[in-house]
């Protein structure tokens, strides 16, 4: 292979490494659908096995990266619309959920509340992201449990 091929071949790969090596390193701070949804089943499977108070006061006070990793964490809400665990910002336990709006005007927070299920489902909504500090595209995986919607969120590449 002449030196010329062996150079451009070089650039190339350089290139490439270059073009990838966003995407690679937003995916070191930014957590992805299935590790949202695997969150969440982590966390229902806790609140069964130690009971409600015992996981909010878990997911509140010591939430592990189990329920708090990146920009990933736990969010639960009563059948009332109001949240009792935030494993990011526990100052949240106590909110209104239901009147919670976006910066389009969507009223995301009773979107969480209508649509949750038993089998889940995603909410999209607009959020500030935490690193970026811009308002980004968000979606949070809920599912409806023992009178409780348990959510993670996971902000859109």
């Amino acid at each position: 292979m002449s030196r010329a091929k062996t150079h451009l071949r070089g650039a190339v790969v350089a290139f490439a490494v270059l073009l990838f090596l966003p995407a690679v390193q937003a995916d070191e701070t930014h957590g992805t659908a299935e590790e949202a949804q695997f969150m969440v089943e982590q966390a229902i499977g806790y609140f069964d096995k130690a009971g409600a108070e015992a996981a909010f006061a878990k997911f509140n006070t010591d939430p592990a990266p189990s329920f708090a990793d990146r920009d990933l964490y736990v969010f639960v809400v009563d059948d009332d619309g109001i949240a009792v665990a935030h494993a990011a910002d526990p100052s949240q336990v106590g909110l209104d959920v239901a009147g919670l709006k976006d910066v389009d005007g969507k009223m995301f927070g009773q979107e969480i509340l209508d649509m949750a299920t038993p089998q889940g489902a995603w909410v999209d909504y607009k959020w500030k992201d935490p690193e970026t500090g811009n308002i980004e595209p968000k979606s949070s995986w809920v599912v409806s449990h023992e009178g409780y919607i348990f959510g993670v969120g996971i902000y859109q590449p």
